[in-house]
């Protein structure tokens, strides 16, 4: 790979889709889509429900301004959609520790209101095995 954003982006994906399925969340980088983008990742939930995960890594992930988080807020929702399902963020976080990655939840997409919830990986991990089991309940 001759270009070293692309090389951080793909190293980031692999790292966090591996993580995430050695926690028991089977998770697989997307091929790019073009203008349909559908997000870095695709997360099944043990109940089958498909969930899209959009990995930003590098540099552009430190002290970030309101303004960029904005914009991958709304860029991840968008695919999401093109995706036609649930829908997360996720932040790594520049020279931190892994287990200090980021994920951004949309509210509205999780049974809350408006807004957005940042949980640490290892959180968010134990949280989809929590909220797949309250849905298998109701």
């Amino acid at each position: 790979m001759s270009n070293p954003s692309k090389e951080k982006g793909t190293k980031a994906e692999t790292k966090v889709a591996r993580y995430l399925t050695t926690q028991g969340l089977r998770t697989t980088r997307r091929p790019l889509a073009g203008s349909a983008d559908k997000g870095d990742l695709r997360m099944l939930l043990p109940s089958g429900e498909e969930v899209t995960l959009e990995v930003k890594a590098g540099k552009q992930t430190q002290n970030f301004p309101r303004s960029r988080m904005d914009k991958w807020k709304r860029e991840t929702l968008q695919e999401g959609r093109n995706a036609k399902c649930r829908c997360a963020l996720v932040v790594v976080r520049y020279r931190r520790a892994f287990t200090d990655t980021e994920v951004w939840l949309p509210n509205s997409q999780w049974g809350g209101v408006n807004g957005w919830t940042m949980i640490h990986i290892d959180m968010f991990a134990d949280a989809m095995w929590i909220l797949d089991d309250q849905a298998r309940e109701e």
